[in-house]
């Protein structure tokens, strides 16, 4: 099982990793980071922790044991976020569960200062999740229009569109069906097994209409 779970998380955060090791490395040239981690806890905040001496999180939920409990939507976010000033907000899977991502974005946008940058990761076609906080999914369209007051906006696909169809009935193994869990695992080997087909078949047959979802770079 411990097997099964190494490869989901694999496959889940595809092209995820690299993507945010690129563009804090790429920060890092020019600045030294002082980051603010959207959503405590989990492998992702463990992973951002690498590439910073300073690391602030904020969470909505005191049990992930964040810097600060602070919700995104709060009117005086600003002035009553603690931390230090931050160049480089990091928001990973978070912008779906919450109410309003508009009031949110505006409320990181107004907290940081000219050329800071934000990283997000969202879902376009994926499950059900953390139910029932699952609010939103994105089209790099809606995402667009949600970063809009951002002089720079870089939107790139988390995978292609034969991978999303192995991911959506792989996600099937998250109910409580031991039949649905089976199919989900047979599925999740079958990706690993067929991936240099996967792969080939993708470069054939091109789109980028369909995805799991975006990863997205604004620079105020």
């Amino acid at each position: 099982m411990s097997l099964l779970y190494s490869l989901d998380k694999k496959m889940s955060r595809k092209r995820l990793n690299s993507f945010i090791k690129q563009d804090i490395n790429d920060f890092k040239k020019n600045k030294n980071p002082k980051i603010l981690f959207v959503g405590s806890g989990g492998e992702l905040n463990n992973y951002v922790k690498n590439f910073s001496t300073y690391l602030y999180s904020i969470d909505i939920d005191p049990s992930r044991k964040p810097d600060q409990i602070l919700d995104l939507m709060d009117p005086n976010f600003c002035q009553n976020y603690l931390g230090e000033k931050v160049n480089l907000v990091c928001m990973f899977e978070v912008l779906e569960h919450i109410k309003n991502p508009s009031v949110a974005i505006k409320n990181i946008y107004n907290l940081i200062d000219k050329d800071s940058v934000v990283l997000v990761s969202t879902p376009f076609i994926f499950n059900i999740h953390d139910a029932p906080n699952d609010f939103y999914r994105f089209t790099k369209y809606g995402l667009k229009e949600i970063f809009k007051e951002f002089s720079k906006v870089e939107i790139k696909e988390k995978n292609g569109w034969l991978e999303s169809i192995f991911v959506l009935i792989m996600r099937i193994k998250k109910s409580r069906s031991f039949l649905n869990k089976i199919l989900g695992n047979s599925f999740l080997m079958l990706y690993f097994l067929l991936y240099p087909l996967i792969l080939i078949i993708q470069k054939i047959f091109k789109t980028n209409s369909l995805t799991t979802g975006y990863y997205l770079k604004a620079i105020k």
